[in-house]
């Protein structure tokens, strides 16, 4: 694991709090070079769904605006987030219409950034919570942010959200899972930021057969995907980084 990831990953356990939280998402924003970072559980799931818990970096007026004007019923990153488990890239959404050309020109005003990746996070019980990064920048600029960082802050997200359903409550115990040698080292290569090339190549094994081997342990770990199964071996001991 790389040495910002690790220090992040590390950090999680800081997290007590909606105060904390807050100051873990600062320093992720910091050290990713954002200039917001927010998680926020709209759901924990269960006996406590319904139940909200989050923080963010924003200034307070804007989520004060983005509350009285009831914004998240038109965001169309909620919206899109709400129905789907992949990443979202804010350049991709649809931001057409006059409600959300409003929204867009006064959260420019309160400089929450003109580009944004949003992982949504599903889970039983109702759970949905949301992990999103922000940045005022080029586009070019932003590009390659998170070309670079994108993995990373998959992992963090569901870390984060782990360790929240933990300190709420709201966690279920986990089985430890029973994965194969060839599972785990596929699923350490990827911690370590291998492409899957490189990993098939280390495991002298064909991507295909690679494929076989991650869509196992995603099922074995209950994973969104393969990032995901990641972070849940890496959190629940299954691998070492």
């Amino acid at each position: 694991m790389h040495e910002r990831l690790q220090s992040i990953v590390e950090a999680v356990p800081s997290i007590t709090d909606a105060g904390t939280l807050r100051l873990f998402l600062d320093r992720v924003r910091a050290l990713y070079d954002m200039d917001n970072c927010i998680y926020y559980a709209l759901s924990l799931g269960g006996p406590k769904a319904g139940c909200e818990f989050g923080a963010m970096t924003y200034d307070h007026a804007w989520h004060q605006r983005y509350e009285d004007v009831r914004y998240r019923d038109c965001d169309p990153v909620v919206l899109s987030a709400v129905g789907g488990f992949a990443p979202i890239n804010w350049n991709d959404l649809d931001w057409t219409g006059r409600p959300v050309r409003r929204l867009l020109s006064e959260a420019r005003e309160f400089r929450v950034g003109n580009h944004g990746y949003t992982i949504p996070i599903h889970g039983p019980g109702g759970q949905f919570a949301m992990f999103t990064v922000s940045k005022q920048c080029p586009e070019g600029d932003w590009c390659a942010l998170l070309a670079e960082s994108a993995q990373d802050l998959l992992l963090i997200a569901h870390h984060v959200h782990r360790h929240a359903l933990e300190i709420n409550g709201a966690a279920e115990p986990l089985a430890p899972p029973s994965l194969s040698p060839r599972e785990r080292d596929a699923l350490a290569l990827m911690a370590a930021g291998r492409s899957r090339a490189q990993i098939a190549e280390k495991l002298k094994i064909s991507e295909s057969t690679l494929r076989v081997y991650l869509d196992s342990a995603r099922h074995k770990l209950g994973g969104l995907n393969a990032f995901h199964a990641v972070a849940i071996a890496v959190k629940g001991g299954s691998i070492k980084i």
